[in-house]
């Protein structure tokens, strides 16, 4: 059954004078520009309704870019839906819906690819809606999946789109997506170690480490940092040994505290003569008679 979106006596006029192909170019191209049109405007009300409640939840981060994940996720769905129309509309306009359905039956291979495709998507679609429903990433959010590190760019119900730290856009089909390390949720541990050689004094050189974690905490404590802890020696090598420092804070801040508290703690060490771990080369020669 055909679909008109022409005007129909302007079809009619078309078909009796043996041009009906311009009437159903026209009318596809106008289910085609229905769609956009319509996608377009479903846009932007999704926008404006996300805008008006993260503005109402804007001291709930979190929350915010949940709300922002759902409008990516619904954009993304009114394409799928309102193109999906346009196309029912354009086979029937050619007059091809039972013949394409005959087509896809008799084609067994055929038939085959798209029931494994579809398998693809459902299972794509499927995991989006989970990971949608429970929660488990944002737009926003810094993870960790598959191995890959980065910004949650964007999240639809097929793909998860993550920004990496040199730019590079990794998307990652939601099927695929097995372990999720989020680090953009609660508290995280900032974990500070430094270096020191056998021969320094690794007591003296834990408290350096600790006094400068201790002021940095001075400095954000305001932020929702805790105070930090001494943990001592972690880790022994033959250049050397590990010391560590650990400090509680907010979410995307442990990386920076740490860097920070490494840095200070360094110049100390160089002001106050404590080694770093170096390679000793050791080189024995036959003594002359």
């Amino acid at each position: 059954m055909r679909i008109l979106l022409f005007i129909k006596p302007l079809d009619t006029l078309l078909e009796t004078a043996g041009l009906g192909y311009v009437a159903v170019l026209v009318n596809i191209l106008l289910a085609f520009l229905c769609a956009r049109i319509l996608i377009y405007l479903t846009a932007q009300a999704l926008r404006k309704s996300g805008a008006f409640r993260i503005k109402l939840r804007k001291s709930d981060e979190t929350a915010a870019r949940r709300v922002e994940t759902g409008v990516k996720i619904l954009e993304g769905v009114s394409k799928y839906v309102f193109y999906f129309l346009a196309l029912i509309v354009s086979i029937s306009e050619l007059g091809l819906g039972k013949a394409a359905l005959s087509l896809l039956a008799a084609a067994g291979i055929g038939t085959l690819a798209v029931g494994i495709g579809a398998q693809h998507l459902i299972g794509d679609v499927a995991a989006g809606c989970f990971m949608l429903f429970e929660g488990q990433l944002s737009v926003g959010d810094y993870v960790l999946i598959g191995g890959i590190e980065g910004i949650v760019e964007e999240v639809t119900l097929r793909t998860v789109t993550v920004r990496g730290a040199r730019g590079e856009k990794n998307i990652i089909p939601n099927g695929e997506v097995k372990i999720i390390t989020n680090y953009s949720r609660a508290d995280y541990m900032a974990i500070i170690e430094l270096a020191v050689a056998h021969e320094a004094d690794a007591d003296r050189a834990l408290d350096i480490l600790y006094q400068e974690a201790a002021a940095e905490y001075e400095t954000l404590r305001s932020e929702g940092v805790q105070p930090p802890q001494r943990v001592g020696i972690v880790e022994v090598k033959p250049s050397g040994v590990t010391l560590r420092v650990t400090m509680r804070a907010d979410a995307m801040q442990q990386w920076a505290i740490a860097r920070e508290v490494i840095r200070r703690a360094r110049q100390r060490f160089m002001t106050e003569g404590i080694a770093t771990p170096h390679d000793t080369l050791v080189i024995r020669g036959e003594q002359p008679c």
